[in-house]
């Protein structure tokens, strides 16, 4: 799997328990995909989600990609608007020039 991402995040917990994971892979080129955002569901709801995928943002920006897609269920939509993300047949986040 890690042969095709570009990079990767995860959170720790204080007993060093994995708790959030994602990731955006791609060609490399100008444009990512994200894929699997999870968060262990003890800790849901309380912005750890965000700050993963705020993060892989940032990292994306830093990485030189200028768009970055995800595919979410529809009741996701408020999650990936929070982190700034475009709803349209999935969300579309891109580097402002």
């Amino acid at each position: 799997m890690f042969e095709r991402c570009n990079f990767w995040a995860g959170i720790r917990n204080g007993n060093n328990e994995l708790i959030a994971f994602g990731y955006v892979c791609g060609m490399g080129l100008e444009h990512g995909y994200m894929e699997d955002i999870m968060v262990h569901p003890e800790y849901q709801g309380k912005g750890i989600g965000v700050k993963l995928v705020k993060e892989l943002l940032r990292e994306s920006e830093r990485f030189g990609l200028g768009i970055v897609t995800v595919t979410y269920e529809e009741k996701n939509t408020n999650f990936y608007k929070t982190c700034g993300f475009t709803p349209s047949a999935g969300g579309v986040w891109q580097l402002d020039l």
